[in-house]
C-alpha cells in the first residue's frame, strides 16, 4: 500500500492499518497490541466462521379431523347461539329474570333439563352466544366435513368461504352490540345475523330435492 507505491508505509503503520481493518469488520480484538514486524502478521489467522445449524421447525399445531357432519355443527353449535341472539328482539337481556316454574313431582333443589342454564344470565348469556358463532362459524370449512346426505361440504368454493365469512363477521357484530347492553342494538345486529344466514341456505339448502339437493350450488 498504497498500490502505486508499495513499500511507503511503514511497519508501524501497515501494523495500524490491519488493526483497523479488522475492527471494522468487528473481529474480536486480542488483549495484545498488535504487533508491527512481518513475521508477527504473518502468523494471524482468520478461521471462517462456522456456519450455523439450521434451526428446530416449529412444532407444528395438531391437524383435527371433522367428526360431525355439518347439520350437526348446525343444529349443535350455531342454530342454538343464533336463536338466543334473535330472541334478543322479544326479550329483554337486562330485565329481572323470572323464576322458573317447577314441574310437578320434580325435585325443587335440581332440574336436570335447566341443569347449568342459569349460571350465566341476562348480558352474559348473548355476548356468549355472540361469540360463539364468531369462533366456531370457520368450523364449517374444515376440511372432510360432510353434510347429512353424505356429500362433501364445497370447503373450498368462494361463495361459501364468502358466506362463512359473512357469518363471522355477524357474530363480531351482534357481539359489539351486546356489549353496549342496549336491546336496540342487539335488535339491530340481528338482520346482518339473518341476512348472513339466508344468503347461504339460498344456495346451499333451501332447494328443490329437500336433504339430498344440498351442499350443492
Amino acid at each position: 500500500m498504497p498500490a502505486d507505491n508499495p513499500g511507503k508505509l511503514q511497519p508501524s503503520e501497515t501494523a495500524d492499518l490491519v488493526a483497523y481493518l479488522l475492527q471494522a469488520g468487528k473481529f474480536p480484538s486480542g488483549p495484545n497490541p498488535l504487533a508491527a514486524d512481518e513475521a508477527a502478521l504473518k502468523s494471524i489467522v482468520l478461521a471462517a466462521a462456522k456456519p450455523q445449524a439450521p434451526a428446530a421447525p416449529a412444532s407444528q399445531a395438531p391437524v383435527f379431523l371433522a367428526m360431525g357432519n355439518l347439520n350437526q355443527v348446525m343444529r349443535g353449535i350455531l342454530f342454538p347461539n343464533s336463536n338466543i341472539i334473535f330472541n334478543v328482539q322479544t326479550n329483554d337481556p337486562g330485565a329481572p329474570a323470572k323464576p322458573a316454574p317447577v314441574a310437578a313431582g320434580a325435585n325443587p333443589s335440581f332440574n336436570w333439563t335447566d341443569w347449568g342454564a342459569g349460571i350465566y344470565t341476562g348480558w352474559l348469556v348473548v355476548d356468549n352466544a355472540a361469540v360463539v358463532i364468531a369462533d366456531s362459524a370457520p368450523l364449517l370449512l374444515v376440511p372432510g366435513r360432510r353434510c347429512e346426505n353424505g356429500k362433501p361440504v364445497p370447503v373450498e368454493r368462494p361463495d361459501w368461504i364468502k358466506f362463512t365469512e359473512g357469518l363471522v363477521e355477524a357474530g363480531r357484530a351482534a357481539y359489539r352490540a351486546s356489549q353496549s347492553r342496549s336491546q336496540d342494538a342487539v335488535s339491530e345486529a340481528t338482520n346482518q345475523l339473518a341476512d348472513s344466514c339466508f344468503q347461504c341456505h339460498r344456495v346451499y339448502r333451501d332447494k328443490r330435492g329437500g336433504a339430498a339437493a344440498r351442499c350443492t350450488p
